[in-house]
């Protein structure tokens, strides 16, 4: 029986056609991109990858008529949107004039659009150091005000400490769950320690504790410091072909990253196109056994817009 879109069961997310769906994907700061928050051509050049996801960049400030017009763009590319707002980075009393945005009659009208197909990230890296009562008690506060508003979509939820506190996650997930299932836990690994021991080591935590984990953002260093903490990005990509685990990296490069700009930026393209792909961001889309291009699988029901 074909539900009303995505939900998640346990730790794995699946269609509204009950296919599993393992996120392969990229992030993109679409709100920012010079021609225009549409999306494109970003989105066709992403889809060259294989991706079956992209995670869209958006603010406040800008309509919703522009986010359904991204949302639609990433579509018709075959691109499951996740969309998330960036405006309360790192502060956590930003959280709830979030949720006012996403409970706007005009967004929760795009958000019923097209909820068949999406995936809504309440907002980016909400908090740096937030106790775990707090944590709990705002983002129960968060999804129940937006289910409240009839959106009835997955809810992704960040970390806090800018979206790297995984053991918050670990100990906290649980009653978030327990709250409302149809949530993923996401966290961005620009860990000082990004070895692959300890990736492997958390990533298993979390399974073994059946959390609906993704990585929602990483790359080939921390952002404290860039280069002097690598991330054994294809530890992370190996480990999650095991595990069944989903992830995004960062980021596409349209919109230039000024974090590391002079050490070993983030920018997984030279220019935005799949043709300006470069060092570690090529590996992840394209090279590595374990890379988007080798594992990532679109489902059914975003390829053809029918159940099998």
């Amino acid at each position: 029986e074909p539900s009303t879109g995505f939900s998640v069961r346990g730790r794995f997310l699946y269609d509204r056609c009950g296919e599993k769906v393992l996120l392969r994907g990229i992030n993109e700061m679409v709100v920012w991109l010079p021609s225009g928050p549409d999306g494109l051509p970003e989105f066709q050049e992403i889809a060259k990858t294989g991706a079956n996801t992209v995670r869209i960049v958006w603010n406040t400030e800008n309509t919703a008529a522009g986010l359904d017009t991204a949302i639609t763009n990433a579509l018709a590319q075959k691109l499951i949107p996740i969309v998330e707002l960036h405006d309360a980075t790192g502060k956590w009393d930003g959280l709830p004039s979030l949720v006012d945005y996403w409970t706007e009659p005009d967004t929760v009208a795009v958000i019923k659009k097209h909820e068949q197909d999406l995936l809504v990230n309440i907002g980016n890296e909400v908090g740096d150091q937030v106790d775990n009562a707090a944590w709990e008690a705002g983002y129960k506060q968060a999804i129940t005000r937006m289910r409240e508003a009839g959106i009835t979509v997955p809810l992704i939820i960040d970390a806090s400490k800018y979206g790297q506190n995984i053991d918050q996650l670990q100990a906290v997930g649980p009653a978030l769950v327990a709250h409302d299932s149809n949530i993923m836990l996401s966290v961005h690994m620009w860990w000082t320690d990004g070895s692959g021991a300890t990736i492997t080591k958390e990533l298993n935590e979390s399974v073994a504790l059946d959390l609906p984990l993704m990585v929602g953002e990483f790359a080939h260093h921390a952002v404290y410091e860039c280069g002097q903490h690598p991330f054994d990005y294809k530890t992370l990509l190996a480990e999650s072909v095991k595990l069944e685990v989903g992830w995004l990296a960062w980021s596409w490069g349209a919109v230039k990253n000024n974090d590391c700009k002079d050490d070993g930026p983030f920018d997984m393209t030279t220019d935005g196109t799949f043709a300006g792909l470069t060092g570690w961001g090529r590996e992840v889309a394209v090279t590595d056994p374990n890379s988007i291009q080798n594992t990532s699988v679109r489902p059914h029901s975003i390829e053809t817009g029918s159940c099998k």
